[in-house]
């Protein structure tokens, strides 16, 4: 076994975490929409404390010491596992750290301080840091996608590593007589748990920081595809999904249709009432469509009143159904805006690949034509392209006899 002082292990331990406690701080002052990153820097921060007050215990040990890296300690490791679930968007449940820090006290100064028992100390100590390690690293091993995936079980690694040397040592301290057992032993395994189970939170630490990364790099991601106003697609990648969408609908055969939504008289409505009103009834009018669409249908804001939604698997027929349900839901929706209820009506055009058009931009133009003639007749009210082809088709045939 190494033979590694197991203080000396400590004051590095304690110095890697207040480091790391640092450094998280820093980068939650930069991530501020990323939850969980001050949980974490202070739990290195309390458990650095804690296992720099530890490494100077002699004994007997006086009961400030004792006391105060007890709650230090049991604070600190009870908030990395708040710090993930706040990480995951979870409602973060403070009671695990206090009942973990009041675990750690009692048992420390009932067995250190009234009752001199140190293998009864170290063996609870060693039970209360395997529960909530194994606690965390459960809560990291789960499905989600790549690459946030990685660092999630990075994490959780390290957390079980942590977990399998805590039931190591138990095992340990429950074979070894009680005259052979001490916390700063340098025989035995327990130069070893201190050694990696250093080494294991250092992996951890980073772990939550490429956890953090990921998830920023993912927000701007987003940011970049979607419009700031509805949460939509934007006009750029709604055109990125719908190039797929058609290139797969070309391989396949399956039909696809498009659907292109104008707000009606929506310059009247900010002439009337003002931008802000303009853009209560574009947030609604988004909601709305995205409370009746399918999972896999694509909703874009294309620009200014203009929407479009696009429908895999659907035919024009198919697509006239859903957009006039949309239609007389939003003809009856009445937003409240300050004093007043706003009341306005859509008029949409729609198009779809069976004329064997798989082009975006052939698409979008028999949409965007459709929806001319829904404005011209009266707004208010649904057109398809394929009407207005079978009527040139007609006055063709008229031509020609």
């Amino acid at each position: 076994m190494l033979a590694i002082d197991p203080r000396t292990v400590l004051v590095v331990w304690a110095a890697l975490n207040i480091l790391f406690a640092a450094i998280l701080a820093l980068v939650g002052m930069q991530a501020r929409k990323v939850k969980g990153v001050h949980q974490w820097a202070m739990a290195d921060l309390l458990i650095g404390t804690a296992l720099a007050i530890i490494s100077q215990v002699s004994y007997p040990s006086t009961p400030f010491i004792t006391v105060f890296g007890a709650i230090l300690l049991g604070l600190g490791l009870g908030l990395i596992y708040s710090g993930i679930e706040a990480f995951e968007g979870r409602r973060c449940r403070y009671w695990i750290p206090a009942l973990l820090a009041s675990l750690v006290l009692l048992n420390n100064y009932v067995f250190a301080l009234i009752y001199f028992a140190p293998k009864i100390r170290i063996f609870i100590n060693f039970l209360l840091f395997a529960g909530i390690h194994g606690l965390c690293a459960r809560a990291l091993f789960v499905r989600i996608e790549q690459p946030l995936r990685t660092a999630y079980w990075l994490a959780g690694t390290s957390m079980f590593l942590i977990f399998l040397l805590s039931v190591a040592r138990l095992i340990n301290v429950a074979l070894t007589p009680a005259n052979e057992i001490g916390m700063f032993m340098a025989s035995g395994i327990n130069s070893a748990v201190f050694l990696f189970a250093a080494l294991a939170q250092m992996s951890m630490s980073f772990a939550f920081m490429l956890m953090i990364n990921y998830t920023l790099t993912n927000q701007l991601n987003i940011l970049a595809a979607t419009d700031a106003l509805t949460g939509l697609f934007n006009r750029r990648s709604f055109e990125l999904h719908a190039n797929r969408q058609l290139a797969h609908s070309k391989r396949t055969g399956e039909c696809l249709s498009i659907m292109m939504i104008d707000v009606d008289h929506f310059k009247q409505i900010n002439d009337q009432y003002g931008h802000q009103a303009g853009d209560e009834v574009l947030r609604r009018l988004s909601a709305l469509m995205q409370s009746i669409v399918r999972g896999n249908d694509y909703l874009g804001r294309y620009g200014g009143e203009e929407f479009c939604v696009l429908l895999p698997g659907t035919n024009e027929i198919q697509a006239g159904v859903l957009a006039e349900r949309l239609r007389r839901l939003y003809e009856d929706l009445a937003i409240p805006w300050q004093h007043h209820t706003l009341h306005s009506s859509i008029s949409i055009g729609i198009a779809d690949t069976d004329g064997g058009h798989h082009d975006f931009a052939s698409l979008i133009e028999h949409a965007d034509i459709a929806l001319y003639r829904a404005k011209h007749e009266g707004r208010n009210r649904i057109a398809r392209f394929s009407d207005d082809a079978k009527q040139l088709e007609i006055a063709a045939a008229v031509k020609q006899v």
